[in-house]
């Protein structure tokens, strides 16, 4: 395989685990552009490190290697907190660069590219799908942000919240200060005022609001069960 061979499969994959990764950044996810393209150009250059430099089957046991180190990877950028878990679609993001990497290293350009466009169509797209099942729920829905004093008690509050109100929904959960964080949680929207007064006086929460529609939480793309 000569240089600019190699170099065109690695920007390849620079470029297209480098898109991938602006979305990334651009939602303000921990792992952005550069952790992207660094995942994505690595996985190439082992795919092509395996093409020139072994022989027979060992081609194949390195890309078996380069998936499980980018599931150990992928599982560092996942994150646990009670029942709060966040960055599954940053890890899931980590993992398509690798294969689109690998694609681009090994010299199946048109995987990489329909691959990239594939996954750039999955993360915006289903944007839009978000946005349009959040105006259907707000038509019977409000969203409440809830300021809490003690995430340690979170749990406690969370099985709180949906013995008031089975259907409520944790939307969002952001750390705001030391030992604190802000909540945004779905209720009905004849239901607004007691589970207002409700939380209120629960004892880890200190305030409680109603958010505008204007101000919901727009981005779920890492938050629980994605």
């Amino acid at each position: 395989m000569s240089p600019m061979v190699m170099l065109g499969r690695l920007l390849l994959a620079a470029l297209c685990s480098g898109l991938i990764g602006y979305e990334r950044e651009t939602a303000q996810k921990s792992a952005g552009l550069r952790t992207h393209t660094l995942v994505g150009v690595g996985a190439a250059v082992f795919t092509v490190a395996s093409i020139t430099g072994f022989d027979g089957p060992d081609e194949s046991r390195v890309a078996a290697q380069i998936v499980t180190g980018v599931g150990f990877l992928g599982a560092g950028a996942i994150f646990r907190d009670g029942q709060i878990v966040s960055g599954l679609t940053t890890a899931a993001g980590l993992w398509v660069v690798a294969s689109l990497g690998m694609a681009a290293g090994s010299g199946a350009y048109w995987l990489a590219g329909i691959g990239t466009a594939v996954t750039l169509g999955t993360l915006y797209g289903l944007q839009a799908v978000d946005a349009a099942i959040l105006r259907r729920k707000a038509k019977v829905r409000r969203q409440l942000q809830v300021h809490v004093s003690d995430v340690t008690k979170l749990e406690g509050l969370l099985k709180f919240i949906h013995r008031l109100d089975p259907n409520a929904e944790q939307l969002d959960f952001k750390r705001v200060g030391k030992g604190e964080g802000v909540m945004v949680v779905s209720c009905d929207r004849d239901d607004v005022m007691r589970m207002s007064e409700m939380l209120a006086s629960h004892r880890a929460v200190k305030k409680v609001n109603e958010l505008s529609p204007l101000l919901w939480p727009q981005n779920k793309g890492d938050s629980t069960g994605r």
